[in-house]
């Protein structure tokens, strides 16, 4: 790895760098557990797309400051987290500096290549998170057909996939192309927000077509009794866009 990995404070927020001024990842210092950035909330979209409950399996495929492994480890208690990372340096800040949890009978954090991690496993998931970049916003072998057939093969029948896309015109078209070659009509998107993500969303007869907005806010309204997260406005910007 040819880049630092750097830590900055400001306002009660740390963020972590990878040698530039990118943000990889924050934390609200008097609030560990909560999520920062809009497009990890946007993520945590998944937990509502089915009527199935907290995910029991779930990995997620780059740690950064361990924003969505501590949200899940605190609010799905009853689930079995793994967490993929490449850079053993990311793992040491997340544990030393943002709280990431220790490993535990529930809670694994693994230092490998997600690709290669989830090739050699005979797991089964019921929520798969993609989140994994370079300092040079490159997700490499992480936005590829091969990869997100990977991700269908270790889906469970009611598993869905969440990934964090960037906005890149060009390569967010091809990311789509791959996307649907692999799970067909099964996929959706929520439109970008001011941070320039993009969240993809697929799994096997996940219809996104045409979503059932009350029943999203419904879910989302227990979600955020449960969580403290509240993703209504994120359900009503993407009705918007329909």
């Amino acid at each position: 790895m040819t880049y630092s990995v750097d830590i900055r404070e400001s306002m009660g927020i740390r963020t972590l760098h990878f040698g530039s001024d990118w943000i990889q990842g924050a934390m609200k210092v008097s609030k560990p557990y909560q999520l920062v950035l809009d497009y990890t909330k946007e993520m945590m979209l998944s937990l509502i797309l089915r009527d199935e409950g907290m995910p029991q399996q779930i990995l997620l495929i780059g740690l950064g400051s361990a924003s969505l492994a501590k949200f899940l480890y605190k609010y799905a208690q009853s689930s079995h987290i793994h967490i993929v990372e490449i850079d053993e340096r990311v793992i040491h800040c997340a544990r030393q500096f943002f709280k990431c949890p220790d490993n535990s009978d529930n809670f694994e954090v693994h230092c490998a290549d997600g690709f290669d991690w989830l090739k050699q496993s005979k797991q089964q998931f019921d929520l798969i998170v993609v989140d994994g970049f370079d300092a040079n916003a490159q997700a490499g072998r992480l936005d590829s057909i091969e990869f997100y057939q990977l991700c269908q093969s270790h889906l469970t029948a009611t598993g869905i996939v969440t990934i964090n896309l960037f906005n890149y015109r060009l390569r967010f078209q091809r990311s789509l192309r791959y996307l649907e070659q692999v799970f067909g009509q099964q996929f959706g998107y929520l439109p970008s927000g001011d941070e320039g993500n993009t969240i993809a969303f697929a799994g096997v007869d996940l219809s996104l077509n045409t979503p059932n907005w009350q029943e999203l806010r419904t879910r989302a309204q227990q979600l955020h009794a449960s969580t403290g997260l509240n993703l209504t406005k994120l359900i009503t910007r993407w009705q918007k866009s329909f």
